[in-house]
């Protein structure tokens, strides 16, 4: 348990160095003086009403010269509006606390994700959508346990004053709640790390089918899919409901020991004990508050689960594997990509995409690349273009400007100007704009070409945005051209006119495709080939 204590506050320093809550001690503090103002709110609010419904003194003799206050009944009402109010401005507090977290959270990971390369891209959602709003709750649940727990410790005093020893038998109540609880929360966290793989196996099924829905769709495959979802999500579904009984029992652990000894005690203690409205009243808070404080327990252990993936992000130092993709200036050397013993694999991923993969490519040259559906084709685009970096071996790259066209092209939802010359450092004239445009019949002949006319993805075709990913390439200075499946959405008569295009300028192009038979003028044509679950690479003379 003290290691686990231990592991707890290590867990927030960290996240709150990388998410700059440490520099929101003020608001954390302000939370907890909040706190301590309810707590003692619901004291006077239980000793108010037990003055209204009875004659009692409701405090000890040491402090009776408080009691005047209760006969100012109109105080009551306003009580109970300040406790509600201080409530409302403590719940802002802590989910503003809260969003703060994700937030920078969510802008940390995207960071890495770009930073760090060896992401696939089921991993990057689950990290930057899923895996942020879990951690940030953690850190809402630490401030809730905090809350709760000072709330305990209000009640806890008043209730010594009172009857010091009531108390003392609700003590070894809590005592005997500690090992349940204990084993309820682990239990818990057991059932969250099976939430937590089915939870991504289920993730990655979704993005799987709709990469491919065209295809299963054709195939008459949706009842065989869906049959196979349906099982990911019923494991899902199983797993919830056992960790939600497991919470609701840990829930039920202190009120109901609260009950059960209130029980005992006025049955068969009343003559040792003092069982008094206020002290009822008081007592049944303070273990209301101690409940919330297992509840917040079990949320900080189970988000525990997504913090361990948290820190695999963490733990994954990029630093030396940057050093394995170096680029160098050296204009007479011919060759523009070596490769020399590559081995790859995604972060989170023990499976060896390549492994001791060797590869040259000359400026100048048109290389194809082909192979079956899974084989690897746009990973290894990505290890050339820097965007993932080698497990082990060696890249050198001799040119950092770089060119893409894919299969869906980005557009944005802006001027048709600004998509042709997005990320472009060479500044293109309106004039040389327009006459691409032209060459590549973007447009009908009759339709005049406003660069300021706002496009988007629906209001051009597919292969109007296929043209304007090749243009924006040319409009650039580009000196290396990465194709993956780019003549997708374009017919014969496009697929000429482009490539005629591409062949009177000096691009290197390394082009991944299914649709070698549009491709004439290449320079080199590889194959990657499984060989017992082994890819390689291997040259097409």
């Amino acid at each position: 348990m003290v290691n686990n204590l231990k592991e707890i506050v290590s867990d927030i320093l960290y996240v709150s160095k990388i998410t700059k809550t440490q520099n929101k001690k003020i608001t954390i503090l302000f939370s907890v003086f909040l706190t301590q103002l309810i707590a003692f709110s619901d004291i006077g609010i239980i000793l108010f009403f037990t003055t209204i419904f009875s004659d009692i003194t409701v405090l000890p003799e040491e402090l009776n010269y408080f009691n005047f206050l209760f006969e100012i009944k109109i105080l009551l009402p306003v009580i109970i509006a300040f406790r509600y109010y201080i409530q409302y401005i403590q719940s802002v507090v802590i989910k503003k606390l809260e969003q703060s977290v994700q937030m920078n959270l969510k802008n940390y990971i995207l960071s890495q994700v770009f930073e760090n390369r060896n992401f696939s891209t089921a991993d990057t959602y689950y990290y930057v959508n899923t895996l942020a709003p879990h951690i940030s709750f953690f850190y809402t649940s630490i401030a809730n346990f905090l809350n709760f727990f000072l709330q305990a410790i209000a009640f806890t005093i008043y209730l010594f004053i009172t009857e010091p020893r009531t108390i003392t038998a609700f003590f070894i109540g809590i005592l005997f709640l500690i090992y349940p609880i204990y084993f309820l929360i682990k239990k818990s966290k057991e059932y969250e790390h099976l939430i937590f793989e089915a939870g991504q196996e289920s993730s990655s099924d979704v993005q799987r089918v709709l990469d491919n829905v065209f295809l299963i769709k054709l195939l008459r495959k949706e009842i065989d899919e869906t049959n196979r979802y349906v099982k990911i999500t019923r494991r899902l579904f199983d797993d919830h409901m056992t960790k939600h009984k497991l919470n609701v029992l840990n829930s039920y652990l202190a009120p109901f020991t609260t009950v059960f000894l209130i029980s005992i005690i006025a049955l068969f203690f009343n003559d040792i004990f003092q069982i008094t409205l206020p002290f009822m009243g008081v007592t049944l808070r303070m273990f209301q508050s101690l409940a919330n404080m297992s509840n917040a327990a079990t949320h900080i252990v189970n988000s525990q689960v997504h913090l361990e993936a948290f820190y695999k992000l963490e733990k994954y130092k990029i630093s030396s594997l940057r050093e394995n993709y170096v680029i160098t200036n050296d204009p007479s050397n011919k060759l523009l990509f070596e490769l020399t013993d590559v081995d790859f694999n995604y972060l989170n991923s023990d499976i060896k995409i390549f492994s001791g993969l060797n590869l040259n490519i000359e400026k100048g040259s048109h290389t194809i690349i082909t192979g079956t559906n899974g084989t690897g084709k746009s990973t290894l685009l990505g290890l050339l273009a820097g965007v993932f970096y080698p497990n082990e071996g060696k890249i050198l790259a001799r040119s950092e400007k770089l060119g893409f066209v894919g299969p869906n092209p980005l557009i944005f939802s802006m001027s048709l100007r600004d998509n042709l010359t997005y990320g472009n450092n060479n500044s293109k004239s309106d004039k040389e704009i327009t006459e691409m445009i032209n060459k590549f019949k973007l447009f009908e002949d009759k339709v005049e070409v406003k660069l300021d006319t706002n496009v988007d993805n629906k209001s051009l075709s597919s292969g109007q945005m296929q043209k304007i990913a090749f243009m924006r390439v040319l409009l650039s200075d580009a000196e290396v051209l990465f194709l993956d499946e780019s003549t997708s959405n374009l017919d014969e008569e496009t697929k000429d006119l482009i490539f005629n295009l591409l062949l009177d300028s000096t691009l290197t192009i390394i082009n991944s495709t299914h649709d070698i038979d549009s491709f004439k003028n290449y320079t080199n044509h590889y194959k990657i080939e499984l060989s017992r679950g082994k890819r390689l690479l291997k040259k097409i003379l």
